[in-house]
């Protein structure tokens, strides 16, 4: 198991930190936060840091403003709600002013907590510039990385910067690398992996890794069309849109037979027409799959209710929509009345499901990343985790 260096047991007394979080939250058109896991999971770290009378620069980034200051980015209009969420009150430090940060954060007690803006309003720090690595460094002692769902990216602010101070992992960092691979790697035999995700092109690492540590991998969502024609269920006429897909789907099954594909599944020519259940074999060119039929959704909830370790990424079906939502409300049950005591899930649309369900206390671990999620169930090192392993 992969291990990095950690904050805890070790003392940043009177140091001055730089803390890269994840704060790309989701929010509302008026700029309200919906979502406040990333926040609230960030919690331990700062709390650990602060109550040994560090001061704590948080640095992170929201949107993709290329660059350059753009205000509908800025993390300003956020920080009343951001300081509520953690219960400490937070020094911002605006993006005209962070060239005179060392003054501010020597003006401030020991204790303090701030937040530079958004990290990406500089262009140095999406392409690793030597530069800007060299302006972050200098007003710190200590990197600390507990941003997980940025730690796939070589970017300054995470891996450019560990070559300038002493870095350590935050507690959930550790927590995430820690709950993901151990269920991953754990030895079972009675495992089961849900996998979902419009493009098998994007899964074919994940498939593999998954394949080889799960003695069954159910497909869902948009895959499921492709691998049902590779395996000769599903018969379509125009083929053109997805040939590569079904080509893709053709060679995976003949290394990994044992995936599950279900047959039975719930259509519609469009999202706004009435629902129809239909077995592979009746389905035509012009159904479209938005779920997974009750049928089938039994055949899963009986491996799952078995299994002694899950991990999921990717809803079954539409859930928000009602006519489209049983798959993912089945799914979700089983999973919560499993006898397995590792349940590990990921993924934007995959948490939103769980929390939609009111589900998440159920789970061994939900994990805070997207993109380095999936790296993760590639069975990849991702970059921010290599520069901060503990040899």
């Amino acid at each position: 198991m992969v291990r990095i260096k950690s904050i805890v047991g070790n003392n940043f007394s009177d140091k001055t930190c730089i803390l890269r979080l994840d704060l790309n939250i989701p929010l509302s058109e008026d700029g309200e936060i919906l979502d406040d896991t990333r926040i609230l999971e960030s919690i331990p770290t700062i709390d650990y840091l602060i109550n040994q009378s560090a001061k704590v620069i948080i640095i992170s980034h929201i949107g993709r403003p290329n660059g350059k200051f753009n205000k509908n980015y800025s993390f300003k209009p956020l920080i009343e709600d951001i300081s509520k969420r953690i219960n400490r009150e937070i020094f911002f430090i605006e993006h005209q002013n962070q060239s005179k940060i060392s003054s501010i954060v020597d003006s401030q007690p020991s204790g303090t907590l701030f937040l530079l803006d958004n990290i990406r309003f500089n262009e140095g720090e999406e392409n690793s510039n030597p530069d800007f690595i060299d302006f972050l460094s200098s007003f710190s002692d200590v990197f600390i990385n507990d941003g997980f769902g940025t730690i796939h990216r070589s970017h300054s602010s995470i891996t450019g910067i560990t070559n300038k101070l002493p870095s350590y992992g935050g507690i959930l960092l550790e927590k995430e690398i820690i709950n993901i691979t151990e269920c991953i790697s754990t030895k079972s035999s009675n495992s089961t992996a849900i996998l979902g995700g419009s493009k098998i092109s994007d899964k074919i690492p994940i498939i593999e890794n998954l394949s080889n540590n799960f003695e069954k991998v159910i497909i869902t969502g948009g895959m499921i069309r492709p691998f049902l024609i590779a395996s000769d269920k599903l018969k379509q006429k125009n083929i053109s849109e997805i040939k590569e897909e079904i080509f893709y789907a053709e060679k995976i099954l003949q290394k990994h037979p044992q995936i599950y594909i279900p047959e039975q599944l719930v259509c519609s020519e469009n999202i706004n027409k009435e629902p129809i259940i239909l077995h592979s074999s009746q389905i035509n060119d012009i159904d479209l799959i938005f779920d997974i039929g009750p049928n089938s959704i039994d055949d899963i909830g009986k491996m799952i209710l078995e299994s002694d370790k899950i991990i999921w990424n990717g809803p079954p079906g539409v859930y928000e929509n009602e006519n489209f939502s049983n798959g993912t409300k089945k799914l979700v049950n089983f999973i919560v009345n499993s006898k397995s005591k590792l349940k590990v899930a990921g993924g934007g649309s995959t948490v939103a499901s769980i929390n939609h369900y009111k589900a998440s206390d159920y789970f061994s671990h939900i994990s805070t990343g997207g993109g380095a999620f999936l790296r993760l169930l590639e069975g990849k090192f991702l970059e921010g985790i290599e520069v901060l392993k503990d040899e």
